[in-house]
């Protein structure tokens, strides 16, 4: 296995660990199926920007898409064009930007700490449930993890030593941030200056940032020039679209029934750093040393910053904790320099849980399927296949074991603990290559199949009454959302196959079926666009 400890002083190691990580974050990014709602509005965003030429808008389906800004779309556009309109491709760039968060995250560490604790803080970041998910997600949230994470370390290097550099540093990452998400990007930086100074008793730095012009210069070159064109080409359905409904709304009324009580990130934030969440049990005996080491104080400030803010938020999406990174992640590195035996072995525990759940979930699930309540995904469950990767599985649990004994065996020891973070990354390889493609296809099959099988289709094919962006991506084309006009094919479930008699059914695979409305066919009564 692989890890600093096994490095020799002036060696190679360091080159190598870097690109085991990159393998890691790449491997079976191309195994799973676009998971709609989010994956498939992104990818087929992208595929309709690189097809018209346009990197200058988004569209989805045709229409205008407003709820965020380039950044991601051009570099998931760039992927597209190198690798081609697939799942890979769109995923690339989340991948390349957790690897680079991780590099970034150890970097410091190790300035600070040492090679073993930078070496955790990779391993932390990298297998944590939360940021796993979003380094495998076509998504714009692995790339603002970036630009926070960078934002957060040249921060905190700024505040140790005041030096221009790390500010202007600041300044690019904040720009790149704001044309990934929007303000966002700006108000947690913001916020954690703020009230790391105002805990430290200084203004200084407040005042030397405000005054830095290269700084200001260097945000507004990065961010302001696509702003500006939004702006002069949309006009007032830019404000409305992106920074009223998809950025204060968000904040003031639950935006599509995402919402949830006060304590919702509390409950949350343990799940999204499995398994490694035990580590804060560490922390309370450590109290005073948290608040006196400033470095752990700007940690814990960031962190709670996010948690509380976003707590205050009416939309409430899991993702949204993640901001708190940075912070989490420094903290859960000084839990691990400092736990105990018992707190390695809850850590140790909670990753075998985790992992047996995530394998065994989808055999039971397969078997009881009624305990789903949603129609469709009991429909789905029940002509899903049992997973058979329980051998491969097996096997790769077994090379791990020798390698781990041949390792301790060459150091003099076994040292299990050392053996800990090795697990959770084993443990995120196999989740990309069996248990999430499983996931995926038994969830997103029916679409992609459909989707390809209506390439073939003459003219336009919409979508009726459902909701899968990822259907245009797969057919290569756009499928707008509304009752399909006399003579045009439609994307329907296949519980209202019973309310279209006379309507041709094309194909059928799972819960959905590609249905023509006859020439002179009146809509179902009651139907809805």
């Amino acid at each position: 296995m692989f890890g600093p400890e096994t490095a020799r002083p002036g060696g190679g190691w360091r080159w190598v660990w870097p690109l085991l990580l990159l393998a890691y974050f790449v491997l079976g990014l191309g195994r799973a199926e676009l998971f709609d709602v989010d994956e498939g509005a992104f990818s087929e965003a992208t595929r309709e920007m690189v097809v018209s030429g346009d990197w200058g808008h988004t569209t989805l389906n045709g229409a205008d898409r407003f709820d965020k800004p380039i950044g991601v779309y051009w570099l998931q556009a760039l992927s597209v064009s190198v690798f081609g309109v697939n799942e890979f491709a769109t995923r690339l760039p989340s991948a390349l930007a957790a690897w680079v968060a991780c590099l970034a995250l150890a970097a410091f560490v190790r300035e600070r700490w040492g090679d073993r604790p930078a070496w955790w803080a990779a391993a932390i970041h990298a297998s944590s449930f939360g940021p796993w998910v979003m380094a495998h997600a076509s998504t714009a949230d692995a790339l603002l993890g970036l630009w926070l994470m960078l934002s957060a370390l040249d921060l905190w290097r700024y505040l140790e030593d005041g030096r221009p550099a790390a500010l202007r540093r600041l300044a690019l990452w904040v720009g790149l941030g704001v044309l990934t998400k929007g303000p966002v990007a700006v108000l947690i930086p913001l916020a954690a200056l703020g009230l790391s100074l105002l805990s430290e008793r200084r203004a200084a730095p407040l005042w030397q940032a405000l005054r830095d012009a290269r700084a200001w210069l260097i945000l507004l070159a990065v961010a302001a020039p696509w702003y500006a064109y939004a702006l002069w080409r949309h006009g007032w359905r830019f404000i409305e679209g992106f920074i009223l409904r998809h950025n204060l709304d968000r904040f003031s009324a639950p935006m599509e029934g995402h919402d949830g009580g006060l304590g919702y990130f509390l409950l949350l934030a343990p799940l999204l750093w499995l398994p490694w969440s035990a580590l804060v049990l560490a922390l309370p005996g450590q109290a005073r040393a948290l608040w006196q080491d400033l470095r752990l104080r700007r940690a814990l400030l960031w962190a709670g910053f996010v948690l509380v803010f976003f707590s205050l938020s009416a939309t409430k999406l899991p993702h949204y904790a993640l901001y708190a990174a940075p912070g989490m992640a420094l903290l859960l590195v000084h839990g691990a320099r400092h736990a105990r035996a018992w707190v390695w072995a809850l850590v140790a525990l909670a990753l075998l849980a985790w992992h047996g759940l995530m394998l065994g979930l989808p055999a039971w699930l397969v078997q009881h399927p009624e305990v789903v309540r949603a129609a469709d995904y009991q429909a789905l469950l029940r002509e899903a296949p049992l997973p058979d990767w329980t051998g491969s599985v097996a096997a790769c649990w077994a090379l791990a074991a020798l390698a781990w004994i041949w390792q301790g065996q060459r150091q003099g020891q076994l040292a299990w603990r050392r053996a800990v973070p090795q697990a959770a990354l084993l443990h995120g390889v196999l989740m990309a290559w069996w248990i999430m493609p499983w996931w995926a296809h038994t969830l997103q099959a029916p679409v992609r199949l459909l989707g390809e099988q209506s390439r073939a289709l003459p003219g336009v094919v919409v979508q009726w009454q459902v909701h899968q962006p990822s259907f245009g991506f797969y057919r290569q084309q756009p499928a707008p959302r509304r009752e399909p006009a006399p003579g045009e094919h439609a994307l329907v479930r296949r519980s209202r196959l019973p309310d279209l008699a006379g309507w041709p059914v094309l194909a059928q695979a799972g819960h959905l079926a590609l249905v023509q409305r006859p020439a002179h066919a009146a809509a179902p009564e009651g139907a809805r666009p």
